[in-house]
């Protein structure tokens, strides 16, 4: 067989495998609207968010359990507060189909979590990201334009963070100015979809 024939059949495989969510919402890039309804009984949508929000949303895909995320727990609080008055609206969303709503639930309580922790059944937010990881994060416009994606800091431990990249895309948003670094690599876990 040549090589010619390997590499095309290699293609169609890999072509094959290609899911919905392989194909991540990256800068410049619009975020179609969506509605969770969450079991605090509340309906948090993202068209009004950003109606509400006076310079974006914040979306912060997360996990109960994933090593990556847990680190950023003692911090993640003034984080958030910090981009809440800078304007943003902040919600992390737990999309893992292993970690159930009361899981969620009994995690953001045990954390004291200032932002909303909404659960993704079905992983639908997800896949309308593209997200594949926690912490994966997405900064959202006012016009529904992704702004920037990736990483919270380059590294998951508060002592040996040496750059703050979605601290430093919050700040140049906040001063009007455009984003010098709009897209880094995440580091985590997977998001363990269902199957559909």
């Amino acid at each position: 067989m040549s090589r010619k024939v390997v590499f095309s059949l290699i293609l169609a495989i890999f072509a094959l495998t290609l899911d919905s969510f392989a194909f991540t919402k990256g800068p410049g890039d619009k975020v179609e609207d969506f509605t969770i309804t969450n079991y605090d009984g509340k309906s948090y949508n993202l068209a009004d968010a950003l109606k509400s929000s006076n310079t974006g949303v914040i979306v912060m895909f997360w996990s109960t359990e994933c090593p990556w995320v847990q680190p950023y727990n003692d911090r993640i609080n003034d984080y958030a507060k910090e981009y809440t008055e800078k304007g943003f609206t902040v919600w992390a969303i737990n999309s893992n189909n292993t970690e159930s709503v009361d899981v969620v639930k009994e995690h953001a309580s045990k954390n004291g979590y200032s932002f909303p922790m909404l659960k993704d059944n079905n992983n639908v937010v997800a896949d309308i990201f593209g997200s594949t990881r926690t912490p994966e994060v997405f900064v959202i416009s006012k016009d529904n334009t992704v702004l920037y994606h990736g990483r919270i800091s380059d590294n998951k431990s508060a002592a040996e963070q040496s750059t703050h990249d979605l601290k430093n895309a919050i700040d140049e948003i906040s001063s009007g100015k455009d984003v010098s670094v709009k897209e880094t690599k995440s580091f985590g876990c997977g998001i363990k979809r269902v199957e559909k």
